[in-house]
């Protein structure tokens, strides 16, 4: 029994930390157009909207930097070339973890 409680224990702090570190991360990717961007600070991001290839509007939100200025995503705006963004959905909120030019991530 006592054998049985211990293989349970360490199985189940397995299977969490394999949870935490791999697998399934939860991230998506979407490619498109910036609509909008709005700055936070000099250095992060507080609101990107983008239109993908179907016409359908993003809007993401930022917790910190995600490797991309303001003044590059306006560039985009204006030239209409597409960025990548990879995000996670957390309580019904997009939060964008990286941002950058499409062609430099293979889209």
């Amino acid at each position: 029994m006592k054998n049985l409680t211990l293989i349970t224990a360490v199985s189940v702090a397995l299977l969490l930390i394999a949870v935490a570190c791999g697998g399934d991360t939860g991230e998506q990717v979407v490619v498109g157009r910036v609509v909008d961007a709005t700055a936070r600070n000099i250095e992060e991001i507080e609101l990107l909207i983008v239109r993908d290839a179907d016409s359908q509007v993003w809007e993401f939100t930022t917790s910190g930097s995600v490797g991309i200025s303001i003044g590059h995503l306006r560039q985009h705006q204006a030239l209409g070339v597409k960025i990548q963004v990879t995000y996670r959905e957390i309580g019904g909120q997009l939060i964008a973890s990286d941002v950058r030019d499409a062609e430099e991530a293979g889209g």
